[in-house]
This record gives structure tokens, sequence and C-alpha cells, in this order.
């Protein structure tokens, strides 16, 4: 007689659970993988637009570069062929190998840069043009813009080369399609090349560097001097500097200079040939060899003293000296007789001119 053997239920149950466990660790490292791969592929997109950024902000040196050279004649030019002569077909439109050839922009650079972008540099006047109150500046442009493949502006790729770009960067925003809006301004958009300000474009403005007429960045930085600004700030109030004024060329007063210390003569001094005033308040002194030395005083005056009369001529009027009004010399000057006519003894007395001259 046979026995049947009955399965072993409990064994079948175990194959059952580590078949499920193999299951969950399957799926969890799929989905650890496809995290994974996403996360990479965000840094590498954001690596991108950094380099962008970086990319597009050597061009915009060389557009500043552009801008100090020619901004005066871009001002004043009447033909977008004004800069033929120096090497540019089209003032308003100059091309990388022309910034290249010119010395502007390094050899090395790529017309081509990272995510596949170019780049377009678009020079423009504002304000009383052609002139020379007309305003120049340029902006660089990415090509083309960034955009999801749905077609929508990748926000993200923007914000990331907006960060690269260190609140100078420019974008045509899909709420504002008409202006490149960037930290705290905000700019139209050029009217010519309409397909290359679609929304999701980023650009740099440049402007000329100081010493450059048409020196202008539209936007609220406009109210601020930098460090080399040729622009003449006109200050309306008071100045107070701490330290030394210097001047490239000569120093212009309107009205008057005032120096308010007064020196003595013989003090020592510094710088060798500056200028100063006598402690009295009359003449004017040199720093020469470390030493205060006399430059220049006014006239004394003079003045007659009568033994009867006192300070009066015959006719009673006064002959006291005109710079003090009285039969004295100013501080600083000594009296040194220079006439003497009549007598002590005689009724009209003795009469002694006196004139004053400085004291060294």
């Amino acid at each position: 007689m046979s026995v049947e053997r009955l399965p072993d239920r409990g064994h079948q149950r175990q194959r059952g659970s580590l078949l499920l466990e193999f299951m969950v660790v399957a799926i969890l490292g799929l989905a650890l993988a496809v995290w994974a791969g996403q996360e990479w592929a965000q840094r590498i997109r954001a690596l991108q637009a950094r380099s962008l950024a970086a990319w597009m902000q050597i061009a915009d040196d060389a557009a500043e570069g552009f801008l100090a050279r020619h901004a005066a004649a871009i001002a004043l030019a009447e033909a977008p062929d004004a800069l033929a002569g120096q090497g540019f077909a089209n003032w308003a439109a100059p091309s990388w190998d022309e910034l290249q050839a010119a010395g502007l922009l390094a050899r090395g650079w790529q017309a081509q840069g990272p995510l596949h972008r170019t780049l377009g540099l678009k020079v423009m006047r504002d304000g009383v043009c052609p002139g020379t109150a007309c305003r120049v500046w340029a902006l660089t442009h990415a090509r083309p813009a960034l955009r999801t493949a749905a077609g929508g502006v990748d926000e993200a790729l923007v914000a990331e080369w907006l960060q690269a770009a260190e609140g100078r960067g420019l974008v045509v925003w899909p709420h504002r399609p008409g202006a490149l809006s960037g930290a705290g301004w905000r700019v139209p958009v050029p009217t010519e090349g309409g397909d290359d300000w679609q929304p999701g474009v980023v650009a740099l403005a440049a402007r000329p560097l100081a010493g450059e007429r048409g020196d202008h960045t539209p936007g609220e930085t406009d109210a601020f001097l930098r460090v080399g600004d040729a622009r003449d700030p006109d200050f309306q109030g008071v100045l107070t500097v701490r330290g030394v004024i210097r001047s490239g060329t000569h120093l212009a007063a309107r009205d008057s200079l005032q120096l308010e210390r007064g020196w003595g003569i013989g003090e020592f001094c510094a710088p060798e040939g500056a200028l100063g005033r006598a402690r009295d308040g009359l003449g004017m002194l040199a720093c020469r060899q470390g030493l205060w030395s006399l430059l220049a005083r006014p006239a004394g005056g003079g003045y007659m003293l009568n033994s009867r009369r006192g300070c009066r001529n015959a006719a009673g009027d006064s002959s006291a000296n005109p710079v003090t009004g009285a039969c004295a010399c100013p501080a600083g000057y000594v009296m040194v007789q220079v006439a003497e006519s009549g007598s002590i003894m005689a009724p009209e007395g003795l009469s002694m001119g006196f004139v004053c001259l400085a004291q060294q």
C-alpha cells in the first residue's frame, strides 16, 4: 500500500515571502536609480547654465571694450557703416570675428557655447541721436531661448543662469514678453530681430567704460558713480573730503579759495611747493625747503604824524593809514620814517611821514 505525501505548505509560504521581498528591493532600486539619474541630469543642467553665464560674460566684456573705443563715434554716427574704417561693417551689430580681429575678444573664444547656444550682439542708441547727448549701450543675448521640450520657459534653468550672472542678468518672461527684466530695472526688447527676443531669452547689458561719451546703461544704476567714472557728478551741496583732493590738470573755483589755517614764517611745512597764508591773515606763504617763506604781502600803507595836530594835517583832515584807519601799521609790518618837515618848536609843529613794510 502506497502513502501519498502532502505538500509542505510552510515551505511554499517561505518561497512566496522571499519572492515578494526581492520584488520590493528591485522596485526600490529602480526608484533610486531613476531619482539619481534625474538628480544627476539636473546637476549637469545647472553646471551648463553657469557655464553659459560665464561664457556670456566674456562676450559682454568684449562688448564693453567695443563701446569704450567707439561710443563717441557711434553717438554721432549718421550711417550704420560709420566704423567701416575701423573694421566694423555695421556698428549696430558687430560680429564676434570683427571683435576678435580688433583684439577685443580672445582668439580662442568659441562662437558656440554651453547648451549648444550662440550669442547675438545688438548695439543701440537712445536720447537725441545722432548728437553729443546720444546714449549708447549694448545687449549680449543667448540664442535660442532657454525653453523646455514642451515649449515653455525652462524656469529652473533660467534661475540657475540668473544666480550665476550675479544680479546682472536680464530675462524675457512670458508675462512680460515686450521687455527684458532684471534686478530692479527693465528695458524694452529691440524692435529688430523679433525671433531673437522670445520668452526665455537671457541677456547681459553693456555700457562704455569710463572716459567715453555716451556712457549710459538703462536702469536705476545711472544714479551711482563707479570707480574711474568720467561723468560729472554735479554735486549741488557742500562737499566734505577728509583726505587729499588731487586734480590731474588744474583746480578752478568760481568765487574764491579760502585757506582757513594760518602759518608762521619759518615754521616747518610739507610738501614742497605748498601754499598757505600767514597766521596774521596778511600775506601768502610758500613751502620752500621745508619752511614757510613769505611769498607776497599786500601793501602795508603809510601815514603822517604831526607833533601838534597828531593824526591830522594842517587843514584838519585825517592823515591816518588807509589800511588801518589809524596812524599805525598793520600787524606783521614795521613803520619806516621816510619824510620829516617843520620843527617841534615851530607853531606848525614837526610832521613826519611813515610807510609800513612787511616784517620778515
